[in-house]
Protein backbone atom coordinates (compact mmCIF):
# COMPACT_ATOMS: atom_id res chain seq x y z
CA UNK A 1 0.00 0.00 0.00
CA UNK A 2 1.31 3.44 -0.77
CA UNK A 3 2.45 5.16 2.46
CA UNK A 4 0.68 8.40 1.78
CA UNK A 5 -2.66 9.26 0.26
CA UNK A 6 -2.29 11.10 -3.03
CA UNK A 7 -3.20 14.78 -2.95
CA UNK A 8 -4.29 16.93 -5.83
CA UNK A 9 -3.77 20.57 -6.76
CA UNK A 10 -7.07 21.94 -8.02
CA UNK A 11 -7.76 24.91 -10.25
CA UNK A 12 -10.42 27.43 -9.30
CA UNK A 13 -12.64 26.13 -12.04
CA UNK A 14 -12.72 22.72 -10.41
CA UNK A 15 -13.59 24.19 -7.03
CA UNK A 16 -16.49 25.98 -8.63
CA UNK A 17 -17.93 22.65 -9.75
CA UNK A 18 -18.41 21.42 -6.16
CA UNK A 19 -21.92 21.36 -4.65
CA UNK A 20 -23.08 24.92 -4.00
CA UNK A 21 -26.19 26.90 -3.17
CA UNK A 22 -28.03 25.27 -6.06
CA UNK A 23 -28.34 22.03 -4.09
CA UNK A 24 -31.86 20.91 -3.11
CA UNK A 25 -33.51 20.50 0.24
CA UNK A 26 -32.74 17.17 1.91
CA UNK A 27 -35.70 14.82 2.11
CA UNK A 28 -36.50 13.63 5.63
CA UNK A 29 -39.14 11.09 6.62
CA UNK A 30 -40.19 10.41 10.21
CA UNK A 31 -43.48 9.23 11.71
CA UNK A 32 -44.43 12.87 12.33
CA UNK A 33 -42.74 14.65 9.43
CA UNK A 34 -43.42 14.45 5.72
CA UNK A 35 -41.06 14.67 2.76
CA UNK A 36 -39.16 17.81 1.87
CA UNK A 37 -39.89 20.09 -1.05
CA UNK A 38 -39.55 19.24 -4.74
CA UNK A 39 -36.14 18.92 -6.33
CA UNK A 40 -35.27 22.08 -8.31
CA UNK A 41 -34.59 21.75 -12.03
CA UNK A 42 -31.05 23.12 -11.70
CA UNK A 43 -30.26 20.45 -9.10
CA UNK A 44 -31.25 17.69 -11.50
CA UNK A 45 -28.70 19.04 -13.96
CA UNK A 46 -26.07 19.56 -11.27
CA UNK A 47 -26.33 16.00 -9.95
CA UNK A 48 -26.59 14.24 -13.30
CA UNK A 49 -24.50 11.05 -13.34
CA UNK A 50 -24.24 11.19 -9.52
CA UNK A 51 -22.78 14.70 -9.33
CA UNK A 52 -19.23 16.05 -9.60
CA UNK A 53 -16.27 14.39 -7.85
CA UNK A 54 -16.09 15.19 -4.14
CA UNK A 55 -13.17 17.45 -3.24
CA UNK A 56 -12.36 17.35 0.46
CA UNK A 57 -10.20 19.36 2.82
CA UNK A 58 -9.16 22.96 3.36
CA UNK A 59 -7.95 24.65 0.14
CA UNK A 60 -6.07 27.17 2.30
CA UNK A 61 -4.04 24.44 3.98
CA UNK A 62 -2.84 22.60 0.88
CA UNK A 63 -4.06 20.48 -2.03
CA UNK A 64 -7.50 18.94 -1.67
CA UNK A 65 -8.33 15.24 -1.70
CA UNK A 66 -10.67 13.65 -4.18
CA UNK A 67 -12.79 11.10 -2.29
CA UNK A 68 -12.53 8.45 -5.00
CA UNK A 69 -8.76 8.65 -5.08
CA UNK A 70 -8.66 8.45 -1.29
CA UNK A 71 -10.63 5.19 -1.36
CA UNK A 72 -8.52 3.82 -4.17
CA UNK A 73 -5.36 4.43 -2.13
CA UNK A 74 -6.51 2.98 1.19
CA UNK A 75 -8.49 -0.11 0.20
CA UNK A 76 -5.99 -1.94 -1.98
CA UNK A 77 -6.23 -5.12 0.09
CA UNK A 78 -9.11 -7.24 1.29
CA UNK A 79 -7.76 -6.91 4.83
CA UNK A 80 -5.01 -4.99 6.60
CA UNK A 81 -4.30 -5.15 10.34
CA UNK A 82 -1.87 -2.84 12.08
CA UNK A 83 -1.19 -5.43 14.77
CA UNK A 84 -1.03 -9.22 14.74
CA UNK A 85 -3.88 -11.44 13.63
CA UNK A 86 -4.96 -14.41 15.72
CA UNK A 87 -7.58 -16.72 14.21
CA UNK A 88 -9.45 -19.53 15.95
CA UNK A 89 -11.87 -20.28 13.09
CA UNK A 90 -11.57 -20.47 9.29
CA UNK A 91 -10.50 -17.31 7.44
CA UNK A 92 -11.04 -16.62 3.74
CA UNK A 93 -10.07 -13.63 1.62
CA UNK A 94 -10.86 -13.44 -2.08
CA UNK A 95 -11.98 -10.86 -4.65
CA UNK A 96 -14.55 -10.06 -7.30
CA UNK A 97 -15.65 -7.07 -9.39
CA UNK A 98 -19.17 -5.89 -8.69
CA UNK A 99 -19.31 -4.19 -12.11
CA UNK A 100 -19.02 -7.66 -13.69
CA UNK A 101 -21.76 -9.23 -11.61
CA UNK A 102 -22.52 -10.49 -8.11
CA UNK A 103 -19.94 -12.23 -5.97
CA UNK A 104 -19.19 -15.85 -6.79
CA UNK A 105 -16.69 -18.07 -4.95
CA UNK A 106 -13.38 -18.87 -6.56
CA UNK A 107 -12.37 -15.43 -7.80
CA UNK A 108 -8.68 -14.59 -7.84
CA UNK A 109 -7.21 -11.77 -5.74
CA UNK A 110 -7.92 -10.58 -2.24
CA UNK A 111 -4.60 -9.55 -0.70
CA UNK A 112 -4.04 -9.62 3.07
CA UNK A 113 -1.50 -7.64 5.10
CA UNK A 114 -0.65 -8.20 8.77
CA UNK A 115 1.88 -5.89 10.42
CA UNK A 116 2.36 -8.26 13.36
CA UNK A 117 2.44 -12.04 13.52
CA UNK A 118 -0.24 -14.33 12.12
CA UNK A 119 -1.45 -17.20 14.30
CA UNK A 120 -4.14 -19.56 12.99
CA UNK A 121 -5.79 -22.57 14.59
CA UNK A 122 -7.94 -23.29 11.54
CA UNK A 123 -7.74 -23.17 7.77
CA UNK A 124 -6.59 -19.90 6.13
CA UNK A 125 -7.27 -19.21 2.44
CA UNK A 126 -5.93 -16.04 0.83
CA UNK A 127 -6.82 -15.61 -2.83
CA UNK A 128 -4.15 -12.97 -3.45
CA UNK A 129 -0.87 -12.09 -1.79
CA UNK A 130 -0.17 -12.51 1.93
CA UNK A 131 2.36 -10.30 3.74
CA UNK A 132 3.19 -10.79 7.43
CA UNK A 133 5.43 -8.19 9.06
CA UNK A 134 5.87 -9.61 12.57
CA UNK A 135 9.21 -11.14 13.57
CA UNK A 136 7.33 -14.23 14.84
CA UNK A 137 6.06 -14.89 11.32
CA UNK A 138 3.27 -17.44 10.86
CA UNK A 139 2.22 -20.04 13.42
CA UNK A 140 -0.11 -22.57 11.82
CA UNK A 141 -2.16 -25.48 13.11
CA UNK A 142 -4.13 -26.09 9.89
CA UNK A 143 -3.56 -25.72 6.15
CA UNK A 144 -2.63 -22.38 4.61
CA UNK A 145 -3.39 -21.62 0.95
CA UNK A 146 -2.08 -18.46 -0.77
CA UNK A 147 -3.15 -17.71 -4.33
CA UNK A 148 -0.46 -15.07 -4.90
CA UNK A 149 2.91 -14.50 -3.25
CA UNK A 150 3.91 -14.89 0.40
CA UNK A 151 6.20 -12.57 2.36
CA UNK A 152 7.01 -13.30 6.00
CA UNK A 153 9.33 -11.37 8.30
CA UNK A 154 9.68 -14.47 10.45
CA UNK A 155 9.55 -18.27 10.37
CA UNK A 156 6.76 -20.57 9.23
CA UNK A 157 6.00 -22.90 12.12
CA UNK A 158 3.50 -25.69 12.65
CA UNK A 159 4.83 -29.27 12.70
CA UNK A 160 1.51 -30.75 11.62
CA UNK A 161 0.46 -28.00 9.18
CA UNK A 162 0.93 -27.64 5.43
CA UNK A 163 1.12 -24.54 3.25
CA UNK A 164 0.67 -24.00 -0.48
CA UNK A 165 1.78 -20.80 -2.24
CA UNK A 166 0.95 -20.37 -5.92
CA UNK A 167 3.49 -17.59 -6.51
CA UNK A 168 6.86 -16.77 -4.96
CA UNK A 169 7.56 -17.07 -1.24
CA UNK A 170 10.09 -15.09 0.81
CA UNK A 171 10.60 -16.33 4.38
CA UNK A 172 12.96 -14.61 6.81
CA UNK A 173 13.24 -17.61 9.14
CA UNK A 174 13.09 -21.38 9.38
CA UNK A 175 10.41 -23.35 7.56
CA UNK A 176 9.16 -25.79 10.20
CA UNK A 177 5.99 -27.18 8.64
CA UNK A 178 4.88 -30.65 7.64
CA UNK A 179 5.07 -29.45 4.04
CA UNK A 180 5.49 -26.27 2.01
CA UNK A 181 4.76 -26.19 -1.72
CA UNK A 182 5.73 -23.07 -3.66
CA UNK A 183 4.78 -22.62 -7.30
CA UNK A 184 7.48 -20.03 -7.92
CA UNK A 185 10.76 -19.09 -6.24
CA UNK A 186 11.28 -19.78 -2.53
CA UNK A 187 13.81 -17.45 -0.89
CA UNK A 188 15.18 -18.29 2.56
CA UNK A 189 18.35 -16.66 4.01
CA UNK A 190 21.31 -19.01 4.31
CA UNK A 191 21.26 -18.98 8.13
CA UNK A 192 17.80 -20.58 8.18
CA UNK A 193 16.56 -23.97 7.04
CA UNK A 194 13.98 -24.34 4.25
CA UNK A 195 12.74 -27.59 5.79
CA UNK A 196 10.68 -29.95 3.64
CA UNK A 197 9.85 -27.24 1.08
CA UNK A 198 9.26 -27.98 -2.58
CA UNK A 199 9.60 -25.07 -5.00
CA UNK A 200 10.31 -24.34 -8.65
CA UNK A 201 13.56 -22.75 -7.43
CA UNK A 202 15.25 -22.29 -4.04
CA UNK A 203 17.34 -19.19 -3.40
CA UNK A 204 19.52 -18.73 -0.34
CA UNK A 205 19.80 -14.95 0.04
CA UNK A 206 18.61 -12.18 2.37
CA UNK A 207 14.90 -11.40 2.53
CA UNK A 208 13.88 -7.75 2.77
CA UNK A 209 11.55 -6.87 5.67
CA UNK A 210 7.93 -5.99 4.90
CA UNK A 211 5.54 -3.58 6.60
CA UNK A 212 2.38 -4.18 4.57
CA UNK A 213 0.00 -1.65 6.14
CA UNK A 214 0.73 2.09 6.56
CA UNK A 215 -0.25 2.42 10.21
CA UNK A 216 2.27 4.72 11.89
CA UNK A 217 1.25 8.30 12.65
CA UNK A 218 3.46 9.73 9.92
CA UNK A 219 2.00 7.66 7.09
CA UNK A 220 -1.62 6.82 7.93
CA UNK A 221 -4.56 8.90 6.77
CA UNK A 222 -6.16 11.00 9.52
CA UNK A 223 -9.98 11.17 9.22
CA UNK A 224 -10.13 13.54 12.21
CA UNK A 225 -8.64 16.43 10.25
CA UNK A 226 -11.27 16.21 7.50
CA UNK A 227 -14.07 15.80 10.03
CA UNK A 228 -12.95 18.93 11.89
CA UNK A 229 -12.73 20.99 8.71
CA UNK A 230 -16.03 19.91 7.20
CA UNK A 231 -17.83 20.46 10.50
CA UNK A 232 -17.43 24.10 9.47
CA UNK A 233 -17.26 23.87 5.69
CA UNK A 234 -20.20 21.88 4.31
CA UNK A 235 -23.33 22.15 2.18
CA UNK A 236 -25.93 21.91 4.98
CA UNK A 237 -27.18 25.48 4.61
CA UNK A 238 -27.51 25.10 0.86
CA UNK A 239 -29.96 22.18 1.19
CA UNK A 240 -31.63 23.20 4.47
CA UNK A 241 -30.28 20.30 6.52
CA UNK A 242 -30.33 20.67 10.32
CA UNK A 243 -27.09 19.01 11.55
CA UNK A 244 -28.90 17.88 14.73
CA UNK A 245 -31.66 16.14 12.76
CA UNK A 246 -30.70 12.58 13.83
CA UNK A 247 -29.47 13.28 17.35
CA UNK A 248 -32.50 11.63 18.98
CA UNK A 249 -33.90 8.90 16.75
CA UNK A 250 -37.05 7.20 18.04
CA UNK A 251 -39.06 4.79 15.94
CA UNK A 252 -37.93 5.01 12.32
CA UNK A 253 -36.24 7.97 10.65
CA UNK A 254 -35.13 8.10 7.02
CA UNK A 255 -32.78 10.80 5.74
CA UNK A 256 -32.29 11.12 1.99
CA UNK A 257 -29.24 13.10 0.95
CA UNK A 258 -28.30 14.42 -2.49
CA UNK A 259 -24.73 14.75 -3.72
CA UNK A 260 -22.53 17.08 -1.68
CA UNK A 261 -20.69 17.33 1.65
CA UNK A 262 -22.93 17.27 4.72
CA UNK A 263 -22.71 17.35 8.51
CA UNK A 264 -24.70 15.48 11.13
CA UNK A 265 -23.47 16.32 14.60
CA UNK A 266 -24.47 12.91 15.94
CA UNK A 267 -26.63 9.91 15.02
CA UNK A 268 -28.10 8.46 18.18
CA UNK A 269 -31.25 7.21 19.86
CA UNK A 270 -33.35 4.15 20.57
CA UNK A 271 -34.77 3.80 17.07
CA UNK A 272 -33.84 2.77 13.53
CA UNK A 273 -32.08 5.34 11.33
CA UNK A 274 -31.80 4.95 7.56
CA UNK A 275 -29.45 6.98 5.37
CA UNK A 276 -30.51 6.89 1.72
CA UNK A 277 -27.87 7.99 -0.80
CA UNK A 278 -28.35 8.39 -4.54
CA UNK A 279 -25.47 10.72 -5.52
CA UNK A 280 -21.80 11.31 -4.73
CA UNK A 281 -22.09 12.16 -1.06
CA UNK A 282 -19.69 12.76 1.83
CA UNK A 283 -21.17 12.72 5.34
CA UNK A 284 -19.28 13.88 8.45
CA UNK A 285 -20.42 12.83 11.94
CA UNK A 286 -18.09 14.30 14.61
CA UNK A 287 -20.24 13.14 17.56
CA UNK A 288 -20.32 9.50 16.50
CA UNK A 289 -23.04 6.90 16.00
CA UNK A 290 -24.87 5.32 18.94
CA UNK A 291 -28.11 3.57 17.99
CA UNK A 292 -30.01 0.93 19.94
CA UNK A 293 -32.28 -0.61 17.31
CA UNK A 294 -30.62 -0.45 13.89
CA UNK A 295 -28.75 1.55 11.28
CA UNK A 296 -29.30 1.08 7.55
CA UNK A 297 -27.03 2.74 5.00
CA UNK A 298 -28.78 2.37 1.65
CA UNK A 299 -26.59 3.34 -1.32
CA UNK A 300 -27.85 2.53 -4.82
CA UNK A 301 -26.53 3.58 -8.26
CA UNK A 302 -25.51 6.17 -9.11
CA UNK A 303 -24.86 6.91 -5.44
CA UNK A 304 -21.54 6.69 -3.57
CA UNK A 305 -21.00 7.43 0.11
CA UNK A 306 -17.86 8.47 1.96
CA UNK A 307 -18.76 8.42 5.66
CA UNK A 308 -16.39 10.03 8.17
CA UNK A 309 -17.06 9.33 11.87
CA UNK A 310 -15.40 10.26 15.16
CA UNK A 311 -16.71 9.83 18.68
CA UNK A 312 -17.44 6.10 18.39
CA UNK A 313 -19.52 3.84 16.17
CA UNK A 314 -21.99 1.71 18.15
CA UNK A 315 -25.07 -0.04 16.76
CA UNK A 316 -26.51 -2.37 19.39
CA UNK A 317 -28.93 -3.97 16.95
CA UNK A 318 -28.59 -4.74 13.28
CA UNK A 319 -26.21 -2.82 11.04
CA UNK A 320 -26.91 -2.89 7.30
CA UNK A 321 -24.06 -1.11 5.59
CA UNK A 322 -24.33 -0.87 1.82
CA UNK A 323 -25.25 -3.54 -0.72
CA UNK A 324 -23.46 -6.84 -1.23
CA UNK A 325 -23.91 -6.25 -4.97
CA UNK A 326 -22.01 -2.92 -4.92
CA UNK A 327 -19.70 -2.70 -1.89
CA UNK A 328 -17.14 -0.46 -3.60
CA UNK A 329 -19.64 2.42 -3.41
CA UNK A 330 -19.51 2.66 0.41
CA UNK A 331 -16.42 3.82 2.30
CA UNK A 332 -16.34 4.40 6.07
CA UNK A 333 -13.47 6.22 7.80
CA UNK A 334 -13.36 6.08 11.61
CA UNK A 335 -11.19 8.40 13.70
CA UNK A 336 -10.10 7.49 17.22
CA UNK A 337 -9.42 4.38 19.24
CA UNK A 338 -12.89 3.28 20.39
CA UNK A 339 -13.63 -0.34 19.53
CA UNK A 340 -16.14 -1.15 16.78
CA UNK A 341 -18.61 -3.94 17.57
CA UNK A 342 -20.51 -5.57 14.70
CA UNK A 343 -23.34 -7.79 15.91
CA UNK A 344 -24.18 -11.17 14.40
CA UNK A 345 -26.63 -10.92 11.51
CA UNK A 346 -25.36 -7.54 10.36
CA UNK A 347 -24.49 -6.80 6.74
CA UNK A 348 -21.09 -5.22 6.20
CA UNK A 349 -20.89 -4.41 2.50
CA UNK A 350 -18.42 -1.57 2.26
CA UNK A 351 -14.86 -0.56 2.95
CA UNK A 352 -13.89 0.19 6.57
CA UNK A 353 -10.84 2.25 7.54
CA UNK A 354 -10.15 2.41 11.28
CA UNK A 355 -6.35 2.14 11.74
CA UNK A 356 -6.46 3.00 15.46
CA UNK A 357 -9.49 0.93 16.44
CA UNK A 358 -10.21 -2.72 17.16
CA UNK A 359 -12.98 -4.39 15.14
CA UNK A 360 -14.99 -7.05 16.96
CA UNK A 361 -17.04 -9.39 14.77
CA UNK A 362 -19.68 -11.57 16.43
CA UNK A 363 -20.52 -15.01 15.08
CA UNK A 364 -19.59 -16.03 11.55
CA UNK A 365 -18.92 -12.84 9.58
CA UNK A 366 -19.04 -12.31 5.82
CA UNK A 367 -17.66 -8.95 4.68
CA UNK A 368 -18.08 -7.60 1.16
CA UNK A 369 -15.47 -4.90 0.63
CA UNK A 370 -12.31 -4.31 2.66
CA UNK A 371 -11.08 -3.98 6.24
CA UNK A 372 -8.21 -1.76 7.41
CA UNK A 373 -8.14 -1.86 11.23
CA UNK A 374 -5.71 -1.80 14.12
CA UNK A 375 -6.79 -5.21 15.37
CA UNK A 376 -9.40 -7.78 14.38
CA UNK A 377 -11.19 -10.03 16.86
CA UNK A 378 -13.64 -12.61 15.54
CA UNK A 379 -15.65 -15.20 17.45
CA UNK A 380 -16.38 -17.27 14.34
CA UNK A 381 -15.33 -17.79 10.75
CA UNK A 382 -14.46 -14.71 8.71
CA UNK A 383 -14.84 -14.23 4.96
CA UNK A 384 -13.74 -11.02 3.22
CA UNK A 385 -14.71 -10.57 -0.43
CA UNK A 386 -12.74 -7.63 -1.81
CA UNK A 387 -14.63 -5.65 -4.44
CA UNK A 388 -11.76 -4.76 -6.79
CA UNK A 389 -13.88 -1.98 -8.34
CA UNK A 390 -12.71 0.20 -5.44
CA UNK A 391 -9.30 0.24 -7.13
CA UNK A 392 -10.89 2.35 -9.87
CA UNK A 393 -12.86 4.62 -7.53
CA UNK A 394 -10.73 7.61 -8.50
CA UNK A 395 -11.43 7.37 -12.24
CA UNK A 396 -13.68 10.43 -12.17
CA UNK A 397 -11.24 12.52 -10.10
CA UNK A 398 -9.49 15.50 -11.71
CA UNK A 399 -5.96 14.82 -12.90
CA UNK A 400 -3.29 15.94 -10.44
Amino acid sequence: MRPRVAAFALAASLLASACTVNDPVATIHTPDAGAGGPVPEDWTTHCANSGPPLLLGDPGAGPLLCSGQLAESLFRRAACTCEGLSLSAPFLADAFRSSAGPYAPGGTGGDVGVNGALSANDRVQVGGALQVGGASGLQLSSPLSVGGSLDSNGPLTGPGASATVSGDARVNGDVALASLTVGGVLTVPSEFTPGPAQAAELRREPVAPVIPCACDAASRFDPAALIAHHSRDNDNAAIGLDPARLEDVTGEAVLELPCGRFLLTRVAGTGHATLRIRGRTALFIPGGVNLVEALTVDVQPPGELDLFVSGGFVVSGQLTLGSTALPSRVRVYVAGTEALDISAGSTLAGNLYAPQAQLNLSGNAEVFGALFVRHLEASGAVQVHHDADVLDAGAACPAG
